[in-house]
């Protein structure tokens, strides 16, 4: 693994005019256009994403499809970033037109994902419909009934989706233990009936314990 031009080669940061060089970028935009020339597109070489704290490792001959999620595809060099192995929280975007077992994300080739917890971040109240309730499961083998993933059997129902950041009901295969593997996706239930409003996020967070990018 190459050094960023951020550091000497003994691990001391560099100054310029000044200033500590710094191995982070904004956001994933910024990350995808990094120039072609830049020292961060060096196999291995890792960048933070500071919206989310995110890790990214450069593979320069991956070119699997990217998703921002697990892999990202820069806009001016080869490769692919890939999203760094370690304690990841997934924040996947849901809303009450998003319709029943829409796949919200697919576990890439060289992927696993063990899941510990999910948890929703509500921008604005899910309101009406009738007793109506969310939650989510997986196309993987043995996590395929509603509500397997997060929400429960029952799902999670307008009073415990109002906005703000709500833990929700444990997934009911998560205490049994949850492994997705590649080609599995994340998919939205609606557990029962529809909601008439509402939108956010549902969070995933686990363990990344691979992604080869390939």
């Amino acid at each position: 693994m190459a050094m960023h031009d951020t550091h000497s080669p003994y691990g001391a940061v560099v100054y310029e005019s000044g200033v500590a060089k710094r191995d982070d970028v904004a956001t994933v935009a910024a990350l995808k256009a990094l120039a072609a020339t830049h020292p961060a597109h060096v196999g291995g070489n890792v960048v933070t994403v500071l919206a989310d704290g995110s890790r990214w490792s450069y593979h320069p001959t991956s070119s699997l499809t990217g998703d921002d999620l697990f892999v990202v595809t820069p806009t001016n060099a080869a490769g692919r970033w890939l999203r760094k192995v370690g304690s990841v929280d997934l924040k996947l975007p849901i809303a009450f037109g998003t319709s029943d077992a829409a796949v919200l994300a697919t576990l890439p080739a060289g992927a696993r994902f063990l899941l510990r917890r999910g948890y929703w971040e509500i921008t604005a109240d899910f309101t009406g419909g009738s007793s109506s309730a969310i939650g989510a499961s997986s196309s993987g083998t043995g996590y395929t009934t509603k509500g397997d993933l997060h929400g429960g059997s029952s799902g999670d129902v307008a009073a415990s989706l109002t906005a703000g950041v709500r833990a929700g009901t444990i997934g009911a295969d998560v205490a049994a233990g949850v492994l997705l593997v590649a080609g599995d996706t994340v998919r939205f239930d609606r557990i029962t009936s529809a909601f008439a409003a509402g939108s956010g996020f549902l969070h995933l967070v686990g363990e990344l314990v691979a992604n080869a990018g390939a």
